[in-house]
């Protein structure tokens, strides 16, 4: 294990309650060895372009995809610092089994959006109720009695096999063109569509994150019950927990991070283990491991990953404190949040870059692991929780600038 691995292994998990401390451990330990069989399988989930039935039962019968859903609910109520590192332990193994594990259990946060009487109806009838969603507001939503009638095409609808309901995000359409609020931003729903009545297509033919099944979803006319719809800017969870008081995209971008930091975790640990035997292609006498420059560069890179895998657990546990007191978040605090998963992001893109760089031209072949991290990655810096336009905003909110609610949820 690389230092970095040792660090991350042990960072920002305050247990609450010796319970929840041995509930999280016994996750960890399922979610360990499914990582193991990702990692030797890796090949076939790329191929497959999406993740294994056995191991997706696997992972399920772990209980992690509960892990931030309410006990009230059947959950382990896990906190959300906990939570991530689960799927930072996901992403160092594959790339895939990560970002399988951020969708998975976002789950936890935000199906506490929709009526009460919806979220205690579907788990009953779905006790592993599996969702996938779209921020994006690809689709139209018309009104009309009692919900709404959508229509839209949907892309990066990660997840795992065989979903109950697909999400969409919509713009509401009134007399024909877009319903605009005051601030001048769209009206906003999302729409929770069984999946019996979408189309999935297939479209993820790409560069990284190839086992993530984030197909493209159409939905054609698909009339949407009200109490299937939520306002994703106003909605607010009604899970009495402190994750579900996190504004949600700011819960995401945590999340989104994790994956980020699982991905240089394993490149680091990988390029430790590579730079004991590999040997300069002009002087097999020379170990890489023995090169001043390259232990520069590890040290460097090491005290990289050690400073933005210590925000992640910081920023974290500090809105975890403001949501168990149940006080309103500030702006600062809400974009801190929200856009350091643009900032980790790069971070770990450098790092990523450096191992794959220093492993040479084994790393050039689609068998390299390394190689594999790195495709990820760069896939993972297109989402849009990664996006830099949150720089801005934040930096409008450290200068006293009035946000709209659009720009703050």
């Amino acid at each position: 294990m690389s230092a970095a691995g040792h660090w991350a292994s042990r960072g920002g998990i305050v247990p609450h309650g010796q319970q929840r401390a041995n509930e999280y451990a016994d996750v960890l330990q399922g979610v360990r060895r499914v990582a193991a069989e990702a990692a030797r399988r890796a090949a076939e989930i790329d191929e497959m372009r999406s993740f294994p039935q056995d191991l997706f039962d696997e992972l399920e019968a772990t209980g992690v995809f509960k892990s931030l859903t309410p006990k009230a609910y059947g959950g382990l109520e896990l906190s959300l610092g906990q939570a991530n590192h689960l799927i930072v332990e996901g992403a160092r193994a594959n790339g895939s089994l990560g970002w399988l594990l951020m969708i998975g259990l976002s789950q936890g946060i935000g199906l506490g959006m929709f009526p009460e009487k919806t979220v205690a109806k579907l788990l009953e009838e779905f006790s592993d109720l599996r969702t996938r969603g779209v921020f994006a507001p690809k689709g139209t939503a018309v009104p009309t009695d009692g919900g709404y009638v959508v229509t839209g095409q949907w892309p990066f609808a990660s997840g795992g096999p065989n979903p109950h309901f697909v999400g969409g995000n919509c713009i509401v359409m009134r007399d024909g063109k877009p319903s605009i609020l005051p601030d001048g931003a769209p009206e906003l729903v999302i729409a929770m569509m069984p999946a019996s009545a979408v189309e999935p297509l297939d479209t993820w033919h790409v560069l990284g994150m190839r086992g993530s099944d984030s197909h493209d979803y159409a939905a054609r006319e698909v009339f949407v019950p009200e109490e299937m719809t939520i306002n994703i800017v106003t909605a607010a969870s009604f899970f009495d927990t402190p994750p579900a008081r996190l504004p949600i995209r700011v819960a995401l971008a945590t999340q989104h991070c994790a994956v980020a930091l699982g991905l240089a975790q394993g490149a680091l640990d990988e390029l430790t283990e590579l730079a004991k035997t590999k040997k300069a292609a002009m002087n097999p006498s020379a170990v890489l491991a023995a090169d001043p420059v390259f232990r520069h560069t590890l040290g460097e890179q090491t005290l990289r990953f050690t400073g933005v895998m210590a925000m992640l657990d910081q920023v974290t546990a500090e809105l975890e404190r403001a949501g168990a007191e149940e006080r309103e978040f500030t702006p600062e605090e809400t974009l801190i949040g929200r856009t350091m998963a643009a900032y980790i992001t790069a971070e770990c893109v450098k790092i990523v870059d450096v191992a794959y760089t220093y492993a040479g031209s084994t790393s050039v072949y689609n068998t390299s692991s390394l190689q594999r991290r790195l495709r990820d990655i760069h896939v993972a810096t297109q989402h849009v929780a990664a996006t830099p336009e949150g720089y801005r905003v934040l930096g409008a909110a450290l200068v006293g600038e009035k946000l709209s609610p659009t720009e703050l949820f």
